[in-house]
């Protein structure tokens, strides 16, 4: 940025840009240090991350802005320490270490605990990289003592790290890869606000029905499953794409990452800056997800927990396995009500019992299990547990009479957009949906180029030269 005119990008903006009080701003931008925001002078040699008006103003208020202008610059530290008591405090209730910490976050151990004792030596840049790491809103560092973060989802992290008997292992990595992903999904929700896309998530209510001796927790998943499809409009049909319905018509943040292979899938409940809670879910690219019919039973297992699980049922963070989400929905020996129904959920609401029992009808044949499994996009174990389960488990089922595997159609479907990307530095947490939505935020004048270079982990001017391709790339 060189001028305080708009350059040739801004204005090319289109009128859905963020209200007519921004243009009579005359495209105005700030930039903050650690301690203070001020108003953005390219004569000067300012270092710092510069903001548009747009962010500025949502991020700290009218009157911060007001006084940035009057004088100069405005204060945001609310405490002489509260930059380092937040990210050390975030650190510990998450229980990483700063090594950890530090290669989320691209910096050196060094780097983070310096960060800790003495935030006024590094650039706010590494700061905000630090506190989106650490799952906290990098837009309040200094600003709110608690820098925005979700203290609840910290602590619960920290116990499901520290239980022993599980079956579940969220070591350290783990923890990692879910505290990052919660500032995705916080991240991606605001954009989408901001951006005005539609979510039909009002539809749905959580349930706090887990079943009962008259009703157990599998048929109440069933019943849900229905009331999804129904809502959705969805009918009897095979869903095309889990990846669409999730990602974009119910605005569902999905993050895909590695992690340890045993894992599926997680779902995340994390908050805004009003405090209102906004959930997303992580799939795990290791493992068993690599079969794109196992990836759709993910997806429905999460969107389940998602959907319909109220606070008390998801505890901040439901992480999944691949064996427990493999069971028959019906016969598997379980006191977990919540992880029960949401099997019986994903296996229903991808093939409606009505529509197997008439794609498999009683005797069922070896060609008929093969049909489900095309048709409605699942393994060959689902398949046969389900079908199964629709004939009320009184008669045997057939093997397929050979190894049936996804079409390439239905793999592309579901494929995310994370093998080809044209910014090599960006991780494949932040590669889906969350990167096409901030190069529209970057182009609609929104966010600078500096935050997106953040959002994407890379250079201000490294993001500008691909922005277009990225946009184009998820069709915003």
């Amino acid at each position: 940025m060189t001028s305080d005119q708009p350059t040739g990008r801004d204005q090319r903006i289109a009128a859905n840009t963020p209200g007519e009080e921004v243009r009579l701003e005359g495209n105005r931008r700030y930039v903050r240090g650690e301690a203070g925001l001020a108003v953005f002078r390219p004569q000067w040699e300012q270092t710092g991350h510069i903001l548009t008006h747009w962010e500025a103003r949502e991020a700290y208020g009218q009157p911060v802005i007001d006084e940035a202008m009057e004088y100069g610059s405005a204060i945001l530290r609310a405490t002489p320490t509260s930059t380092q008591d937040a990210l050390r405090t975030r650190r510990e209730d998450l229980g990483l270490s700063a090594r950890t910490v530090g290669q989320v976050a691209n910096l050196s151990a060094d780097q983070v605990c310096l960060a800790e004792d003495k935030p006024s030596k590094v650039s706010i840049r590494d700061l905000e990289r630090i506190a989106f790491a650490l799952g906290l809103d990098e837009r309040f560092i200094a600003f709110k003592s608690d820098c925005g973060g979700d203290r609840d989802l910290g602590v619960r992290l920290k116990v499901l790290s520290q239980e022993t008997g599980r079956t579940i292992r969220v070591n350290e990595h783990n923890v990692a890869i879910v505290s990052e992903a919660a500032s995705v999904i916080r991240t991606q929700h605001r954009l989408q606000t901001w951006l005005r896309l539609s979510s039909g998530l009002d539809s749905f209510s959580k349930s706090p029905d887990y079943g009962s001796p008259q009703s157990p927790a599998w048929s109440v998943g069933y019943r849900l499953a229905r009331s999804a499809r129904a809502i959705l409009g969805l009918g009897e049909a095979p869903i095309p794409s889990m990846r669409e319905l999730v990602e974009k018509r119910l605005g569902i943040p999905v993050i895909q990452a590695v992690m340890n292979r045993s894992i599926a899938g997680a779902t995340v409940a994390n908050t805004d800056e009003n405090g209102k809670e906004v959930r997303g879910i992580i799939l795990n690219l290791e493992g068993d997800n690599e079969n794109v019919w196992v990836r759709r039973a993910t997806l429905a297992h999460e969107l389940a927990h998602l959907l319909y699980d109220p606070n008390d049922g998801l505890e901040k963070v439901r992480v999944d396995l691949y064996q427990n989400n493999q069971q028959n929905v019906e016969t598997y020996a379980t006191t977990d009500y919540v992880e029960q129904r949401a099997n019986a959920f994903a296996i229903a609401f991808l093939a409606p019992i009505e529509a197997m029992r008439q794609l498999a009808p009683t005797p069922v044949r070896a060609e008929d299990v093969e049909a489900v499994m095309s048709t409605f996009g699942i393994s060959r174990t689902a398949a046969g547990y389900h079908i199964d389960n629709c004939h009320y488990r009184q008669f045997s089922i057939p093997e397929p009479s050979y190894d049936i595997r996804p079409a390439d159609e239905q793999t592309a479907a579901e494929n995310f957009a994370t093998d080809y990307f044209p910014l090599a530095g960006t991780p494949e947490q932040r590669r889906g949906k969350f990167a096409g939505l901030v190069a529209a935020a970057y182009e609609r004048d929104y966010i600078s180029e500096h935050t997106a270079a953040l959002y994407l982990n890379g250079e201000a001017a490294e993001f500008m030269s691909v922005s277009d391709s990225l946009r184009d790339l998820f069709d915003l």
